[in-house]
């Protein structure tokens, strides 16, 4: 695994990311999302016009970042978006960071619950996301902030950029 500093993702304004990371605006990119029932497309489209802005191919990974991507969302989504009440719209962020031979993926969502990875289970239908994202990324972590926020992360090789 390749050592990644990103401890200072998790920031008040996340628009602020691509500098606490030492990145220019050209390879950074980052959009809001809730738990809408759209949510999904929202993701997968910015996320795949952020790669063919990038010129990232099938070939240099665009399939396995959209998929990384997703899964940072849907866990976001599942576990820290979603209120009993339903008439709260909490927000989490989805960032996209280009830099050395690679695509990092990272959410910031509102809850300080950590990511657990749970065993997988053949016929288990559910829960295999952190296993995915494991297997696509050469690494992936995660920090929280002092205003209780946490950013899950995952970085994403790009062949032959």
């Amino acid at each position: 695994m390749i050592p990644l500093e990103i401890g200072n993702l998790a920031v008040s304004h996340p628009p602020d990311w691509g500098l606490a990371l030492g990145v220019s605006t050209a390879r950074f990119a980052a959009s809001t999302f809730t738990d809408t029932l759209d949510a999904r497309s929202h993701v997968r489209k910015f996320t795949y016009a952020t790669l063919s802005e990038w010129d990232v191919t099938r070939r240099q990974g665009r399939d396995e970042i959209l998929a990384v991507a997703w899964e940072l969302a849907a866990n976001a989504i599942q576990h820290a978006l979603r209120t009993s009440t339903g008439h709260t719209r909490r927000k989490a962020w989805l960032g996209l960071v280009r830099k050395d031979g690679a695509v990092v993926c990272a959410v910031t969502d509102p809850s300080p619950s950590l990511p657990q990875r749970q065993p997988y289970k053949l016929l288990d239908e559910t829960g295999r996301g952190l296993l995915l994202v494991t297997r696509l990324s050469t690494a992936w972590g995660w920090s929280l902030s002092p205003a209780g926020t946490k950013t899950v992360w995952a970085r994403v090789p790009t062949p032959s950029w």
